[in-house]
């Protein structure tokens, strides 16, 4: 991905711990503002966000993401809440001592870019150590092409943060999680932070493949990385398997001999300040969490 917004002579100097000021939270609004301007203008934002949640009542993804003028409207809409969440998340000890390790962070189902600018935001913590040669690598892994999504959403951070090249890359590639390629498990063989953020729930509507992309993981998660699961707390993540109701991470935590928890909770809240501005509403979410280490 390029990094045009860099060389903007009136850009943000990056400022490390201090870049996102006194409000992070509306720092990151501040970002999205700007990348998804371009979508809350269009004349048809309303009934095309109106279509995509009737669309998510009957989990019918193929037809969101599969009709790219609806990716624009979806981020402006859904990537705000899981940014801020996401930022919440990565700001937690465990997860800044392995960005300060300037991880390859490779994200499952991320096209719309919540991961890009949630680690970015947590980033510019993790990214006071003395070592700046070797930049964070966050990448973005989608069924659907993302990719001019995700540009202005590398642009606005970089404009906005002053990151750059030196410190966080960025990269997208198209593929299928219920059709793993050789190219996919290459990148999560390669990456020290796998990651799977609401998400896995989408697997389980073809229950063979699921347990097929669980065992790619196992394979292919490298001895000592890390894998983070992070979905709904409600009842949308519970899978029905031979008559019996199952939380999608009840499958991870039974391979115990594989992964072995770090963090664990499987209820949590997100609750973002009462005081932000942004032009669309922001829900507050309840969402489990685990970080698991490959053994």
């Amino acid at each position: 991905m390029s990094t045009t917004a860099t060389d903007s002579p009136t850009r943000t100097s990056f400022k490390g711990a201090d870049t996102l000021g006194a409000n992070p939270q509306q720092s990151i609004l501040n970002v999205l503002r700007v990348a998804c301007a371009p979508a809350m203008q269009r004349a048809d934002f309303a009934s095309t966000l109106q279509t995509i949640k009737q669309q998510f009542f009957v989990r019918d993804f193929n037809s969101i993401f599969q009709t790219p003028t609806n990716l624009s409207v979806y981020t402006a809409q859904y990537v705000p809440r899981r940014a801020l969440c996401y930022y919440e998340i990565f700001s937690l000890p465990e997860l800044q001592s392995i960005l300060k390790r300037r991880p390859t962070v490779y994200c499952l189902g991320a096209g719309s870019g919540s991961e890009l600018v949630g680690i970015s935001a947590a980033s510019c913590t993790a990214l006071g150590g003395k070592n700046k040669s070797t930049p964070i690598t966050v990448h973005s892994q989608d069924y659907a092409d993302w990719s001019e999504i995700l540009q202005q959403l590398e642009d606005a951070v970089r404009y906005k943060w002053g990151l750059t090249d030196s410190h966080v890359r960025f990269e997208f590639s198209i593929g299928d999680l219920m059709e793993p390629a050789a190219e996919m498990e290459k990148h999560v063989q390669e990456a020290q932070l796998v990651t799977a953020m609401f998400v896995f729930n989408e697997l389980f509507a073809d229950k063979t493949k699921a347990m097929g992309f669980v065992k790619m993981l196992v394979k292919n998660v490298q001895k000592g990385g890390y894998f983070l699961l992070v979905d709904s707390a409600g009842s949308f993540s519970s899978v029905q398997v031979g008559g019996k109701n199952y939380m999608s991470y009840m499958f991870f935590d039974s391979l115990k001999q594989f992964f072995e928890p770090v963090v664990s909770e499987d209820s949590r809240w997100f609750r973002h300040a009462s005081n932000l501005e942004y032009p669309l509403s922001i829900e507050n979410m309840r969402y489990f969490i685990r970080l698991y280490r490959r053994k």
